[in-house]
This record gives C-alpha cells, structure tokens and sequence, in this order.
C-alpha cells in the first residue's frame, strides 16, 4: 500500500536524540504510545550527519519536540552552540535537554542556566536518576507537562499489507486490507455500494491477521466518509462486556504490534527522505506528495 509523507506527518511527536540506552531504554518508548504520546529516538549514524537528520525531521513535521541527551559526546558538537543554532533557525521546534543527575546541584544549577534563561529552550531541562525504573515517570511527567499527546488520546498507526480483517455481515463474507489500527480504533476502506451498513450498527467476531497476531474482536461503525468511488469505515472496538475498546488480553498483544508498526514505518519514511534529500541536494517542494510504499 503506497501513502504519502503527509500521512505520517498527522499529529504531535516526540524525539529523543542520542538517548542514553542504559538510562532510558526503547521499551519505554512502547509504554508511552499507549498513553499517546508518538515518540521516536534519533540515534547517531557514522553515515548520516546528525544534523542532517534533524533538518530532514523538521522538514516533514510540523510539529515537533526535540530532547537533546548532552551527556553524549559527539566528536565537534558542543550542544549549547549546536541547539542555540538549531533554534535561531527553526525556532518554532520545541526544545529541551536531558542529562544524567549531578551529585554536586552546584553543576546542575550551571546547566540549568545556561540552557533555560541563557539559551531559553521552552522544554527545560531533564534530570535522569541513575535507576531506569524512576525515569520512566520523570519522562511521562515532562511529556504531560509539555503537552506531548497534541489532541489526540490514542496513536493511528497506518497499516501495511500484512493487515487484514475478514467478518460476515447479514449472510455475505467481507474481507479485505486495514487503512488504519489503533488500541481503540481502526478503519479500511470498501468500495461504495459493495458493503450496506448502517452507522452505529455493531458487526460481531471480526477476525483480525496482524502481521502474525491473531485476535479477534467485536465493532461498531462510528463513522464513514466517502472517497471518490470508495468509502472510508470507522470502526470502534468492543470488549466483551460491550464497552469501548479491545479486551485486555488483546490490548496487551496488540500495543508492542503497533510500536513495531510505527517504529518501522518511521525508519522507512525518513530513509526515503533522507534519499530524496542527498539525490536533489535539497527536499523538494512537493515532499508531502512522496510516496511510501507499505
């Protein structure tokens, strides 16, 4: 399935640049989504210039947050001057700096200065302690303080492929590609005419293949839209006592499915314009039009 860039571009998201793995590890990263907060790490490549990356970030979203491990030592990076340029040219990114805890609060108060009052990055500055479990709350707090979520309560991650429903409605068999999933959402799109369903209407034991997970669930059509001769179906899930949202075993499945799905489909979107970039020595202007195939 080919999608442009603008479809990923959709929404809030978070970077965590040269992290420290041993302090804040991916699978936090998992933790966070089911909260709704869409974050990624932004690694250092012997390949690829970090600032490099970064303009290809800031070219394709909108709306971005960007934290700087300053305990990472890159070889002609000094981070004061590196973030305070990176500002003054994009100074609509949002910015903030984590670094390990200082024994002597003297240092921390330095930093503290230097980028918050002297450089004015509007994130602030990040303490970690030196045990990962305590800074899975201390990032979840800075992510709330600094409005991380955006407007959505739930991530939408696009689907490739490999993801598929198949139902039954009033005698005829359905089945076909997911457009969408999320932990309460998802949605495919049908033909106009080929599927006759009502809003609101409730569609029992949909079967969904994962990318190898295999869960199955009950819906309800929230809301449709049409597009040219198809039509877009919103779906809600519904758990067995026929509330919103999928049953908690499923959920559980489901959460590090989607992380992988968003994860991988970052990776490819970036490498694509990170190409784009190196082949016109530039982006293009149409870069939302880029297509990525799924």
């Amino acid at each position: 399935m080919a999608v442009t860039i603008k479809d990923f571009a959709v929404g809030r998201k978070t970077f965590f640049i040269t992290p420290d793995l041993s302090l804040f590890p991916e699978n936090f990263l998992e933790e966070f989504f089911a909260l709704g907060f869409e974050c990624y790490f932004v690694e250092n490549l012997k390949t690829i210039l970090l600032e490099e990356q970064i303009e290809a970030i800031v070219s394709v979203f909108q709306d971005v947050i960007l934290f700087f491990n300053i305990d990472f030592n890159i070889p002609g990076i000094n981070w004061y001057a590196f973030i305070k340029n990176l500002q003054e040219k994009h100074p609509e990114i949002f910015i903030g700096v984590m670094f390990v805890k200082r024994p002597d609060r003297e240092v921390k108060n330095r930093l503290e200065k230097l980028f918050n009052y002297d450089l004015g990055i509007k994130c602030g500055c990040v303490q970690l302690e030196y045990q990962r479990n305590a800074n899975f709350w201390i990032i979840q707090k800075i992510l709330f303080a600094n409005q991380a979520q955006g407007r959505r309560k739930t991530i939408r991650a696009l689907c490739t492929r490999a993801y598929t429903f198949s139902f039954e409605l009033s005698g005829q068999a359905y089945d076909g590609t997911l457009q969408d999933i999320s932990l309460s959402h998802f949605s495919f799109i049908y033909p106009k005419d080929k599927m006759i369903i009502n809003s609101y209407e409730k569609i029992d034991n949909i079967h969904f293949h994962l990318k190898g997970l295999l869960i199955r669930s009950d819906a309800v059509l929230i809301m449709q839209r049409h597009i040219g001769e198809d039509v877009l179906n919103v779906f809600a899930f519904l758990d067995e006592n026929g509330m919103n949202g999928l049953t908690g075993r499923y959920k559980q499945l489901l959460l590090p499915n989607i992380y992988e799905l968003m994860s991988t489909n970052y990776k490819n979107l970036m490498a694509k314009v990170l190409q784009t970039r190196k082949d016109d020595n530039n982006i293009p202007s149409d870069v939302e039009d880029l297509e990525i195939n799924l």
